[in-house]
């Protein structure tokens, strides 16, 4: 892997500094820094207050004393003392010749090995397996997949996990309506298969959900709410309003029947509107079944956990199905997965059961007739709990419900389990959970169980990569599957493709596949990084107008650079050669040197990303990088400057500036269009 040639021109720098703070007999350690507001003084600087004051001296004579003995170095041009600092002025034209040469002739020049050897893992996404990924868990799928790249650049040995949630309430009912549709041979889907599944899945739950109020109201009270199990009709909400009712629930049971009408009555009709074709068909072979949904579906979920045959045929084939869509959504996107860990399989392996028998062993479970309470708080007062998760000791974290008073086993006892396969089986050196905020909660509880089953080597190895939450402008806040109402990538691209036809490819002379070939990877560009770009922790809310703006921090903003960038090496038969070297000397000007220092950070860039889990960094890097390349080019000739020394150094530095560019946008799983 390369060095960091930035660190090493400063590290020489210091050498000398060193020298001479040891030739005048000084005590302590000065360093050197980047002069943060541009100025005549320097490039970099010693502040001289601290080794001052060690020596009982006047900051502003030391700092003159050592700039008159500062010795000859390679890289400065000047060494001056101004107000308590020494300002070193950097030689521009060995800088920008080492730079550019060394930047040139090394296409990994960002990479480093700090990390090589470490086995990471990252898990995200893992959507359920009952229809499309939503922007919820895409903004996870986006930011796991960036930072697993940059952990690669540091030499880290990367796998990305998906996890199948395949088991619980919401599998069989999707299963349950598939079936009956492939069954009656009614399989007709227009759309993509998950999404076509999450249709099945909203539209069985509600006619679940309906037969199931139903069913209560008659066993209850002996209530008949319509002749029809599946549906509710307006009028049967008079039924809830009668003398008869009343006189056999009590006030607040038969509240709560009529908002659960309401609220039923209301999804239903949403539902229909929007998909009546599909609903009118499930029905009609729901009711030619005469199936009961309230039976029939815990009844699917228990054999699959007993892995009775047919029900694991089934199961698997639908959840396969979904997960064939939502990898092609994934795909369009650019992301994938190594591994794919399935939730049943944790569950027949026996170690979930494990998991809840050591728990109480070691003296960590409530139990409540079949339910069991998990004691997160004795378990943050464990030896070291809670300086990892950074839990203040006032903090009282609260217990978690792992076994249901039904005895149904609850995903988080699954995940304790899953933790120590994670660990245990795949060896990482760490693990990466990136979940959103709403699971932040889960996440420490889930730690504090590893270390509740003497797994503090499994805990301390595990970290939750949490981020907020995502909504598209003008979009409903709320996302529910259940309700089918969420937004997904595809939508989220086609919106931003349409904006993208219309704000600048419109008026393009360039043939019609080379425009939608430009427009897919400016969307794909534009949709991940306004997800990064804004830092994990912040909302974010996606406008496709803005995030396609060519005048801010944007993709297309940084795209269009690097096409600009190529539109002028096109004009010429520019190669780079070795003995072209020498010409670079020449590039001393403000704006090309603003640029060239700026373009040799990018490997301390992509290391603070990837240490301080800020992948913004790099972004933020884009954006300076494509200013002062604008900058650059709107204030000096390239093809026609004065010298053909002076042409060549420019087109060097333009082929540099678009390598950098399309090296960070790489990082980031985005493409560099040569046109725009």
């Amino acid at each position: 892997m390369s060095q960091n040639l930035e660190a090493e021109i400063i590290d020489e720098i210091k050498s000398s500094l060193d020298q001479t703070i040891k030739k005048l007999g000084l005590i302590g350690e000065a360093i050197i820094q980047e002069v943060k507001t541009k100025s005549d003084f320097g490039d970099l600087c010693t502040p001289i207050f601290q080794i001052a004051k060690d020596n009982k001296q006047n900051p502003m004579n030391l700092a003159k004393e050592i700039a008159l003995n500062f010795p000859k170095n390679q890289f400065i041009s000047s060494v001056l003392a101004e107000g308590g600092f020494v300002n070193y002025k950097l030689n521009r034209a060995i800088c920008s010749k080492k730079i550019l040469e060394f930047i040139i002739n090394n296409d990994l020049f960002y990479t480093n090995d700090t990390l090589k050897g470490q086995n990471i893992m990252i898990e995200h996404t893992s959507a359920n397996p009952n229809g499309p990924i939503h922007i919820g868990n895409f903004r996870g799928s986006i930011i796991g997949d960036t930072f697993a790249r940059i952990l690669k650049s540091q030499g880290a040995n990367i796998k990305t996990h998906f996890y199948v949630d395949d088991l619980g309430h919401q599998i069989p009912v999707l299963v349950i309506g598939y079936e009956l549709l492939k069954k009656y041979n009614k399989v007709k889907p227009n759309i993509k298969i998950d999404h076509y599944l999450g249709q099945i899945y909203g539209i069985t739950h509600t006619m679940y959900d309906v037969q199931k109020m139903k069913q209560e109201l008659k066993q209850k009270y002996n209530i008949d709410m319509g002749a029809n199990f599946y549906w509710l009709e307006k009028e049967e909400n008079k039924i809830l309003l009668s003398k008869e009712i009343e006189e056999k629930a009590t006030h607040d049971e038969l509240n709560e029947y009529k908002k659960q009408f309401e609220f039923l009555f209301n999804i239903q009709t949403d539902i229909y509107k929007r998909f009546k074709k599909l609903y009118d068909t499930l029905k009609e072979c729901i009711e030619k079944e005469k199936v009961n949904l309230p039976n029939d579906i815990p009844d699917l979920n228990r054999r699959y956990m007993d892995q009775e045959k047919e029900a694991v045929r089934i199961v698997r084939a639908t959840c396969s199905d979904v997960l064939k869509g939502q990898k092609e959504e994934l795909q369009l996107m650019g992301i994938s997965h190594d591994v794919f860990d399935w939730e049943s399989d944790l569950q027949w392996s026996g170690k979930v059961d494990s998991v809840l028998k050591k728990l109480d062993q070691n003296g960590f479970l409530i139990k409540d007739n079949k339910a069991r309470i998990f004691e997160s708080n004795k378990a943050a007062n464990l030896e070291g709990a809670r300086e990892y998760l950074n839990l203040k000791d006032t903090y009282e974290v609260p217990n978690a419900i792992i076994v249901t008073s039904a005895g149904d086993k609850l995903y988080i006892l699954r995940d304790m389990a899953y933790s120590l396969v994670k660990i245990d089986h795949y060896k990482p050196d760490k693990v990466y959970n990136v979940i959103g905020k709403e699971q932040e909660l889960t996440q420490r509880q889930l730690n504090l169980a590893l270390r509740a089953l003497g797994r503090k080597d499994a805990a301390d190895k595990i970290w939750h990569l949490n981020y907020e939450f995502m909504e598209l402008k003008g979009a409903l806040t709320r996302m529910s599957a259940r309700r089918l109402q969420y937004i997904t990538p595809l939508e989220l691209l086609e919106k931003t493709q349409t904006a993208v036809l219309n704000a600048f490819l419109k008026e393009r002379d360039y043939p019609q596949k080379e425009k939608e070939e430009i427009a897919r990877i400016v969307v794909v560009g534009a949709i991940k990084y306004a997800i990064i770009a804004i830092g994990l922790m912040k909302k974010l809310v996606f406008n496709p107008e803005e995030v396609i703006s060519l005048n801010n921090n944007t993709s297309p903003f940084i795209q269009y650079a690097y096409a600009r960038s190529q539109n002028i090496l096109a004009k010429t038969n520019f190669v780079w050669k070795k003995d072209l070297a020498k010409s670079l000397t020449a590039l001393k000007e403000d704006e090309e040197w603003n640029l060239i220092i700026e373009l040799i950070k990018l490997p301390q860039v992509v290391k603070d990303a990837a240490d301080q889990i800020k992948i913004e960094l790099i972004c933020n890097y884009l954006y300076e990088i494509a200013t002062l390349f604008n900058k650059f080019y709107d204030t000096h000739r390239v093809l026609d400057a004065e010298t053909e020394e002076l042409i060549t150094a420019r087109l060097a530095l333009t082929f540099t500036t678009g390598k950098v560019i399309s090296s960070c946008l790489a990082l980031l799983g985005i493409e560099s269009p040569k046109r725009m």
